[in-house]
């Protein structure tokens, strides 16, 4: 029988919650969730850390309310911008020509994580890039294959400790007893991808509400990691301010936002407040506002692209995920302007939630549910 499994995703603005079992026909079903807003975090820090518990804690009381079972173990995601990536080659060498076996990989792995120490980070994934058998033959996939030596290109994911032991604490109060904590951007990454796509260099882009990531993806695992604290809140703070509206307006604004329209002075977008009025928001002047922020993350993603990758990138496959420029009517063509390239969706594979805003979450959960 299939067992439920608990995910928690920390984003930049609200917590979520899902527990969930495997499926028939690669679907989830989902016995209970919950999203609670919160202050986030910024540059790799929380803003409001002393909330954090309470805010977790309303989360947890809202699932509890409806999932009656005692929560033992819960998979946590850890967001970009408390994690790092780095890379280590590691080899076995065989006193004579042998089959490759999955123990063989597990070995590679260990001896990497023993390896691996940097200060004020743990270990999250160890994942191998590609593979190197006799002759500098590459592959993806060494098993079954003969080989007296295997080199491996691996790629670990490396989260704070104070991230961690934050949490800890937090998971404990709570009662908790199991945490395994797992690589949102990888998770991801494995979940958009086909294994073909991964077989060289793609691009994952993530923007959040506050925080936007870019993954450099290739194998199993990540070649390079790095984000950045801005995303699709900005862009309802610059409607809010350049319209004169509440924070709260300028949300529904953003709902009816169609960046392809080019209207003419007489356009505009109507908005019905939350006070009950009905304000006329002149259409271009309003995606303006929009295309301005968008342009800003769009140029900050192409210099993090321009710094982190290793090769020469214009035909590396970029894919674009969360809800902060897909929700967005006309985000994702704007941005693929901006940024000169051509961008696909980042869409997960799972019937009725196949929405680019849903893979991080949906990412987290196909790994615990495989872990499990």
């Amino acid at each position: 029988m299939a067992k439920d499994v608990t995910v928690v995703e920390i984003g930049s603005s609200k917590l979520s919650c899902v527990v969930a079992q495997k499926g028939v026909n690669g679907i989830f079903n989902i016995k209970a969730k919950a999203t609670v807003e919160y202050a986030g975090f910024f540059e790799g820090e929380f803003v409001e850390k002393s909330l954090l518990e309470d805010a977790v804690m309303s989360l947890f009381a809202q699932i509890q309310s409806v999932y009656k079972k005692k929560i033992e173990k819960i998979y946590v995601g850890v967001p970009a911008e408390f994690s790092k990536v780095t890379s280590a080659k590691e080899q076995i060498i065989f006193r004579h020509k042998k089959t490759i076996k999955s123990a063989d990989l597990a070995q590679i792995s260990a001896n990497v994580s023993e390896k691996i120490d940097v200060e004020d980070m743990e270990i999250l994934s160890v994942n191998p890039i590609y593979f190197t058998l006799d002759d500098n033959r590459k592959t993806n996939d060494p098993i079954k294959l003969k080989a007296t030596k295997i080199a491996a290109e691996m790629s670990i994911v490396l989260a704070q400790t104070s991230f961690i032991q934050t949490f800890n604490k937090i998971w404990t109060r709570i009662g908790i007893e199991q945490v395994e904590y797992l690589s949102e951007p990888l998770c991801e990454a494995m979940l958009i991808l086909e294994k073909e796509e991964r077989e060289r260099t793609c691009i994952v882009i993530d923007v959040g509400a506050r925080s936007t990531s870019v993954a450099f993806v290739k194998g199993d695992g990540l070649t390079n990691l790095t984000s950045f604290s801005m995303g699709g809140s900005y862009i309802t703070s610059d409607l809010s301010e350049a319209c004169g509206i509440a924070y709260s307006d300028a949300r529904n604004l953003k709902k009816e936002i169609v960046l392809s329209l080019r209207g003419v002075d007489e356009d505009f977008y109507e908005l019905v407040t939350l006070g009950g009025r009905v304000v006329k928001i002149p259409l271009n002047f309003a995606n303006e506002a929009v295309c301005y922020r968008l342009e800003l993350i769009a140029n900050t993603v192409n210099e993090c692209i321009r710094l982190f990758a290793k090769e020469y990138v214009p035909y590396y496959p970029i894919y674009l995920c969360g809800a902060g420029v897909c929700k967005i009517k006309g985000g994702k063509d704007f941005f693929a302007k901006c940024i000169g390239r051509n961008i696909s969706y980042g869409i997960p594979p799972i019937p009725a939630m196949d929405k680019p805003e849903n893979a991080s979450m949906l990412g987290l959960l196909s790994k615990a549910i495989a872990e499990n």
